[in-house]
């Protein structure tokens, strides 16, 4: 999810994210920025929802706050880590043709499977301190393991894994046919087509196809379903994860974040606007309290059009205004995007630390959490600094 470093992640970009030579994406960087401390934020809300799902919980003072801050979440959760499984495809083919098959694929074991694994068996547990309440501690530990906010790189290892499977496979193919593809080929003329924003049929065209299969997966993992051992809070929306990795692949090859106009964000704006107008109330009015999480009801279909159209259209708007407003940076905003997948790593230990730190604070809802975020948000990254200083860290983050 290092502006000037070679990183495996969505938070950090792999080169000059073009398929031509050209300068660096600095918008795409800043956006990164922002995605990391919407992460930050969404957490802290998690923890004063009440929905009792982050390592330190309060209940909301009012019925009207938690419901507010649940609407906050669920709109969130609709687009915000698809955005960094979009960002990280864009990055990934410059990063594999750079570095071959099995130094791509040591490289993302290197720099997210260490993570995952120290937060999974170490820091996790210890997060997990407070809901600790006696008994045999083996069998505590073993109930605390879990990867919290690090499910996102086991998901992406996998991504990356069958990216390079399918290249390593299409390259044996090319290999027993001849080294180029051939001219006039379906492939050869996809190539040509690498340049020019996506079409607007194009863009709804995607949309219906992510919410039909949302729609058809959450028949059989609906919204809210854990999945036990990986420790994966969001298998419903796999399908919105995958699409938006291969999706990203695609937008390198084709040069599309840089070509994203303001007119295509406009369209990407009203989109999103429309999904939530149209498809959110028809989903959360005509289901009842759950209808909406899957089980192939029509609130669930609603939900999918809804969170599909959001997501493509909201990341649309967000690539035309930064492209157009945010593509510098000062020496500010080059280390917020340095670090921000450490901030990632370790941001649910800082945001949980200030919650047991503000806890004895007797105050609204709503004025904590703003606190809460006024101190977690530039602790992270004020922390991360230090911490990517440590022997053998900058090597892994």
């Amino acid at each position: 999810m290092s502006v000037l470093r070679d990183r495996p992640d969505a938070l950090a970009p792999h080169g000059n994210g073009e398929r031509s030579p050209g300068r660096r994406l600095r918008f795409v960087d800043n956006l990164r920025i922002a995605l990391t401390v919407l992460v930050v934020l969404h957490h802290v809300v998690v923890g004063y929802s009440g929905l009792g799902m982050w390592y330190y919980d309060e209940r909301p003072t009012s019925a009207a706050v938690g419901i507010g801050l649940t609407v906050f979440l669920m709109l969130n959760q609709a687009w915000f880590m698809g955005a960094f499984f979009l960002l990280s495809g864009h990055f990934t083919p410059g990063s594999y043709e750079r570095k071959g098959a099995r130094a791509f694929l040591r490289d993302r074991l290197v720099r997210l499977g260490i993570p995952l694994l120290v937060f999974y068996f170490v820091l996790n547990p210890i997060l997990s301190l407070g809901d600790y309440h006696g008994g045999p501690l083996g069998i505590a530990y073993l109930h605390a393991i879990g990867s919290g906010p690090l499910w996102f790189a086991l998901a992406l290892l996998v991504f990356d894994a069958c990216y390079a499977a399918v290249r390593v496979l299409g390259a044996a193919r090319r290999g027993r046919r001849g080294a180029e593809p051939r001219r006039g080929s379906r492939l050869a003329r996809w190539e040509d087509r690498a340049t020019g924003a996506p079409k607007r049929r194009t863009v709804l065209g995607f949309v219906a196809a992510l919410a039909l299969a949302t729609y058809v997966l959450r028949i059989l993992v609906p919204a809210g379903f854990w999945l036990p051992v990986i420790d994966f809070p969001t298998g419903a929306y796999l399908a919105q994860y995958a699409a938006f990795f291969v999706l990203g692949t695609i937008a390198y090859r084709r040069g599309w974040f840089r070509a994203v106009t303001p007119r295509l964000g406009r369209f990407g704006a009203a989109l999103a606007a429309g999904a939530v107008v149209v498809f959110l109330p028809l989903a959360l009015g005509t289901g009842g309290v759950t209808g909406w999480t899957g089980h192939g009801t029509l609130s669930s279909l609603c939900y999918a059009l809804f969170d599909s159209g959001f997501a493509v259209g909201l990341l649309l708007a967000l690539l035309a205004v930064f492209r157009r407003r945010f593509d510098g940076q000062g020496p500010l905003r080059r280390y917020l995007a340095r670090h921000s997948f450490t901030v990632y790593v370790t941001h649910a230990a800082v945001v949980t630390a200030a919650g047991y730190a503000l806890a004895a604070l007797a105050m609204p809802t709503l004025p904590k959490v703003a606190l809460v975020a006024l101190v977690a948000v530039p602790a992270c990254f004020a922390l991360a600094g230090p911490i990517r200083r440590l022997p053998g860290v900058r090597r892994v983050l």
